[in-house]
């Protein structure tokens, strides 16, 4: 049997080969079945605070410090032989 995972995979799958014009049929398919039963909406998730307390609140010039990685990084990229 088939994880969960794998046929939600197969089904996108299967919409993403669907014609334009099918998608609205489809959308409301899963509405109507969202609809009679109680499915709850997820919840906004926010990301707030994720990198607090990771060693940024330590520098004294965050701003300098970004553009100064971000030259780093151009130069390596002009750098490199294609």
């Amino acid at each position: 049997m088939q994880s969960i995972a794998i046929k939600k995979t197969a089904l996108r799958n299967c919409i993403l080969r669907l014609p334009d014009q099918e998608i609205d049929a489809v959308e409301k398919f899963i509405t109507k079945l969202l609809a009679q039963r109680l499915v709850k909406k997820p919840r906004p998730i926010s990301l707030e605070g994720i990198w607090k307390n990771k060693g940024f609140e330590k520098l004294k010039d965050l701003e300098s410090e970004i553009g100064q990685i971000r030259a780093e990084i151009g130069n390596s990229i002009l750098r490199r032989e294609f």
